[in-house]
């Protein structure tokens, strides 16, 4: 499979990551209940169990395998003056990427979790995931981010809403399928 885009999803996202302290950690997301510090715990669990997932079955050579993390562990991850935290990240996103690359039938059914579905459309949902993680987290810091329009667009379509022509309505479409803002009231 092509992993293109989201290997640039994922670099963006770990970008993002090398800017956050050890002072961050309990800063909000746009998630109810999580701060960056679950936020972080999610995305490398989130990756070593899709790599488990996919390597089961794509049978790669994935190298030493990866230890989930926990809340309690994530001083170690930091460096002193920031940074760090896009290390193991990008490590993990890495091997999510190997897996789908070496994928041979992107709609042969692979489980992640409790979830069976076809490559194809777990490569979509770890694109969308990967996209709308680095908003959480660019809202926490306080940044900006804006996907490119093509990205925004894709995650939109696999919202239940038909795609916007304005860019901004349609990742705040995207967005607000996702949970991350509250939908409007007309």
């Amino acid at each position: 499979m092509d992993v293109t885009t989201l290997h640039t999803a994922t670099e963006v996202l770990a970008e993002y990551l090398s800017e956050v302290t050890h002072g961050d950690l309990r800063q909000l997301t746009p998630l109810a209940t999580w701060d960056i510090g679950d936020l972080y715990v999610h995305l490398i669990d989130q990756n070593i169990d899709t790599v488990a997932g996919l390597v089961n079955k794509a049978l790669v050579n994935e190298g030493p395998p990866a230890e989930k993390i926990t809340r309690s562990a994530l001083e170690v991850s930091a460096h002193l003056y920031g940074g760090g935290y896009e290390e193991r990240y990008r490590r993990t996103a890495r091997r999510v990427e190997e897996a789908f690359a070496a994928v041979a039938d992107a709609e042969s059914t692979y489980v992640v979790g409790e979830l069976h579905l076809a490559a194809s459309a777990w490569y979509e949902e770890q694109v969308n995931e990967t996209v709308i993680h680095t908003w959480d987290l660019t809202e926490a810091m306080g940044f900006t981010y804006r996907p490119t329009a093509d990205v925004a667009l894709r995650v939109l379509k696999t919202q239940p809403e038909p795609p916007l022509e304005d860019i901004d309505a349609a990742w705040e479409a995207a967005l607000r399928k996702s949970g991350r803002i509250p939908s409007r009231t007309h």
